[in-house]
């Protein structure tokens, strides 16, 4: 599991050792990066292909095989690549919020739910889920990914609600996390319910942060536990 000092921690490169050592490098490892977002966002994940990517940036296989081995190597820098602006971002809002967790709750909140709108997540993410419903390495990339983005609001409401346990905090971002990102395919960008998203946003985000204010303060466990099976 990810832990708060893991949140400012540049993620890990799967490209060759050596390939970005020099600008030139470097700048042609983004390159790659940003011409593979681009086709899983425009066309899906199943389009995506070493080959495409190396016809889309006018370089031959052989030699996007220099920077990046195989396929999976590339998916698990471009999982990275796409979630680094997104710590960048929450940490900018927790840092304008310092004096207020509960501010910096409400902030973070906000942008990830906007961050809905955008035609880039709504198309990026639910490929992803997909792809991780029959593929087991994309679904550990996809709670990676995931789980480093829970690390920031496992802080947020920690500092909130220190009287809760690790397992109470767990079970109410797992919550936050679920509540927003299940929006994307009704709300999101172009979607059929995406005008009413303002609405939606102040509706659900208002909801969440009153949960973290008044969860149970670990007197009574804040997960439900299954019933047991009547005898007879």
């Amino acid at each position: 599991m990810t832990t708060p000092a893991d949140i400012t921690r540049a993620p890990a490169r799967k490209h060759r050792p050596g390939t970005a050592t020099y600008d030139k490098g470097r700048t042609t490892a983004e390159k790659i990066l940003h011409v593979a977002q681009r086709i899983v966002i425009s066309d899906g994940m199943t389009q995506l292909s070493m080959r495409r990517v190396a016809r889309e940036l006018g370089i031959s296989p052989g030699n996007l095989s220099y920077y990046y081995a195989s396929k999976q190597d590339l998916l698990e820098d471009l999982i990275a690549h796409v979630l680094q602006p997104y710590l960048e971002e929450f940490e900018r809002l927790r840092a304008l919020e310092a004096d207020s967790a509960e501010a910096q709750l409400q902030a973070v909140l906000e942008f990830v739910f906007d961050d809905l709108s955008t035609k880039g997540t709504t198309h990026f993410f639910p490929e992803l889920w997909v792809m991780a419903l029959h593929d087991e390495w994309a679904a550990r990339q996809m709670e990676r990914l995931y789980d480093t983005y829970r690390a920031v609001l496992r802080e947020i409401v920690h500092t909130i609600r220190p009287d809760l346990d690790d397992t109470q905090v767990a079970d109410l971002v797992l919550t936050i996390s679920a509540s927003i990102e299940g929006h994307t395919v009704f709300i999101g960008y172009g979607r059929e319910h995406a005008a009413r998203a303002p609405y939606v946003k102040t509706l659900i985000i208002r909801q969440l942060v009153s949960m973290v204010l008044t969860a149970s303060d670990g007197k009574q466990a804040t997960t439900l536990q299954p019933q047991a099976k009547a005898s007879g």
